[in-house]
């Protein structure tokens, strides 16, 4: 066959296959056109001034304000050291430079408080009122003794407003051991910012009572989902909530909104007992079938409480009236706290007294807590701040700040808080 006579069947024979295949409902296939290629976009390059803009949001800006937040808190050493971590490239930036004048003013800004230094404490706060002044046999001590939740917040309000600040109790005086280990503390005056007024902060027990327990006060501490300290509150329909119900997670958040009501992280001592365990757990019953696992929540707790600025102390294990045990009493009370509460929290060196009932100075029973290694004591008495310094030991008093303070005593407290702004509405009249 010619090939013009081939290419014509060809022809003839791709229209017949087209028609067939068109006729039996099959779609002849097409042939797709070759893809265009769309040449990619190229990104603008960026000037020397963007590149460095975006360096510094990167690598500045997040010292800048971590410094920032140190320094917030009177943290001033720790965010000038912060701010040797800028890059090299940022070191005369004006943020910088800015930064680091103020931080050193700030620490060379501070001024010794000469005067007594007032120490003030809560008990566990009531959350329910109704629950807690429903006329029972409880009601009348609640109501003198206790704070609840709102006038513990109105409280540190007030205080902030007034300009106090938070300080450790270990900031009254200076240290010093010498060679053969013997402890010597001298006065000191605790420096803070000009114009602040430096406060110790106290909570007594933390046990959250079996007494208490249908009162509308929380169950216990925990550690929430961010290993924050908040308690556990269940209301008394069974309802359970996890927030800021008592003095220490309340201290937290306050501080945290406040951070200047704390000076270089301090918030407050814990004094706690031991004869229904501590921090709402019954670490004291030896047939509790969860006793290992609520010592270890302890433990974590109280880990957490210091790593954010508190301290432990101990209020007797039994809270028993320190002044008029026996001397034999008292070293088995201590041995046990010593056993039983400082295993699980830690040392201490602080005794707060129960009751606020003081020992004599000197006495063998001071002799004997200073050799368990006690050294700063704290009895109660509202009317006004005391503190002495002597050679071993540092004792200070305490001013209560509940029911019976605020409604019978206001003017005791007048320097700290105007009660009248912070007494809660809903208590009933005292007994």
């Amino acid at each position: 066959m010619k090939k013009k006579h081939f290419r014509k069947w060809m022809l003839l024979t791709a229209s017949v296959l087209s028609f067939g295949l068109t006729a039996c409902g099959v779609a002849p296939q097409e042939t797709e056109p070759a893809a265009t290629e769309i040449p990619e976009e190229k990104e603008p390059e960026l000037s020397e001034e963007e590149l460095a803009a975006i360096r510094r949001e990167e690598t500045l800006v997040p010292i800048l304000e971590e410094a920032k937040g140190l320094a917030e808190g009177y943290f001033y050493e720790e965010a000038i050291e912060k701010l040797q971590e800028v890059p090299e490239e940022f070191a005369q930036d004006e943020d910088v430079t800015a930064a680091l004048s103020a931080y050193n003013e700030g620490l060379s800004s501070f001024v010794p408080y000469e005067q007594p230094v007032r120490h003030i404490f809560f008990h566990s706060l009531i959350v329910d009122t109704d629950l807690a002044f429903d006329g029972d046999h409880m009601s009348n001590g609640y109501n003198y003794w206790m704070t609840t939740t709102e006038e513990c917040q109105a409280i540190l309000e007030e205080l902030y407003a007034n300009n106090y600040i938070l300080i450790d109790i270990h900031d009254l005086c200076t240290e010093q051991t010498d060679e053969a280990g013997n402890v010597t503390l001298t006065a000191a005056a605790p420096l803070v910012p000009e114009g602040k007024i430096p406060l110790v902060l106290s909570v007594d027990d933390v046990s959250y009572y079996e007494y208490m327990k249908e009162d509308g006060f929380p169950k216990r501490l925990i550690l929430d989902e961010n290993g924050d300290v908040k308690n556990l509150y269940i209301d008394q329909n069974g309802e359970e909530s996890i927030g800021d119900y008592d003095v220490m997670p309340m201290v937290d958040t306050f501080v945290r909104e406040h951070p200047d009501f704390s000076l270089r992280g301090a918030k407050g001592i814990i004094a706690a007992t031991g004869y229904e365990g501590t921090l709402g757990y019954r670490v004291n019953d030896p047939e509790s079938p969860t006793l290992e696992e609520d010592k270890e929540a302890v433990r974590k707790i109280a880990e957490r409480l210091k790593e954010t600025g508190w301290l432990f102390a101990s209020h007797g294990y039994g809270h028993r009236h320190t002044a008029s045990i026996s001397y034999n009493s008292l070293v088995e009370d201590t041995t046990r706290w010593k056993n039983e509460i400082a295993s699980l929290v830690g040392d201490t060196d602080i005794y707060i007294y129960p009751y606020g009932e003081e020992i004599d100075y000197p006495s063998q029973k001071l002799t004997y807590l200073q050799s368990e290694g006690f050294r700063f004591f704290c009895g109660v008495w509202a009317s006004k701040p005391f503190v002495v310094v002597k050679d071993g030991y540092v004792r200070q008093t305490r001013c209560n700040l509940d029911g019976y303070t605020m409604t019978k005593r206001p003017e005791s407290v007048s320097d700290l808080i105007d009660a009248s702004k912070v007494l809660d509405q809903r208590r009933p009249e005292l007994e």
